[in-house]
């Protein structure tokens, strides 16, 4: 096999590589936000719930200061009721019966708020047990993404990890200036620096090549880089099934790479 399609099959390992880091960043960089809409998701669920339990605390703790302050209207309705036999004309009656119907009138109100704040208090627990059950499911599902966050996160640092030491093995094969280029390509296009040629097109950026070009990049004579995006190209069609060597040695000069368009690469 030659240098060129040699140095080609490891470009593409490296390329699968790249790629395969690249998303497994992505998976890394992507938890926390995962995880905070999780949370997020719950606290929004749990805010409902505590707003409904600070109303209910509210008008329980209503009914049941009213219902003190109802004996002691009770009391104070009494006590008029009783003072109506010692009122020595007709001015003192009117006036302990004023007396006796607005404390009527407030043990009435409270009554009445007594009633509601009790049927409403029903309702509330109804609501607050449903909720509370909601909550638990939810804080479940919560626990259980962030778990499966977590692995994730595992999973992709390791691969991370072997895609790298396996990467760093194939660039110890190769020319240090080819790898050299190859990584300020990378840089400069968002991790892609291998591409295939479709159609005697480069399929990133589509510029079209020389019939001879074309020809030399599928038999793998030469190295190429697209002459537009200076990316670099191969054909499928220039290598077999045999698998890259992690074992062979370097070029000593490295394999001649040309450039599509003429140029410096």
């Amino acid at each position: 096999m030659s240098d060129a399609r040699t140095q080609l099959l490891k470009l593409v390992k490296m390329q699968e590589l790249a790629l395969e880091i690249q998303a497994a960043h992505a998976v890394v960089e992507d938890a926390p936000a995962r995880i905070e809409e999780a949370e997020s998701r719950f606290r929004e669920r749990n805010a409902e719930y505590v707003d409904i339990k600070e109303r209910y605390d509210a008008i329980d703790a209503d009914r049941r200061s009213r219902s003190g302050e109802l004996a002691t209207l009770e009391e104070t309705r009494k006590h008029y009721q009783d003072s109506l036999m010692q009122v020595k004309n007709q001015r003192e009656y009117a006036a302990v019966l004023k007396e006796i119907d607005a404390a009527k009138a407030s043990i009435g109100d409270h009554e009445d708020a007594i009633l509601a704040s009790m049927d409403e208090i029903e309702s509330l627990k109804t609501e607050l047990a449903s909720r509370a059950e909601h909550i638990e499911t939810e804080r479940g599902i919560v626990e259980k993404e962030r778990a499966e966050v977590e692995a994730a996160v595992a999973e992709a640092t390791a691969r991370i990890e072997r895609a790298t030491a396996e990467r760093t093995e194939i660039e110890s094969q190769l020319p240090a200036a080819l790898v050299a280029n190859v990584r300020r390509v990378e840089a400069g296009r968002k991790g892609l620096f291998l591409v295939k040629v479709e159609r005697e097109s480069c399929s990133a950026c589509h510029v079209r090549m020389r019939p001879q070009v074309y020809q030399e990049i599928r038999q793998a004579s030469k190295i190429h880089v697209c002459g537009s995006c200076r990316r670099y190209l191969y054909a499928e069609a220039a290598f077999t099934a045999a698998p890259v060597s992690s074992s062979a040695p370097p070029p000593e000069n490295g394999a001649n790479v040309e450039a599509v368009n003429g140029g410096p690469v």
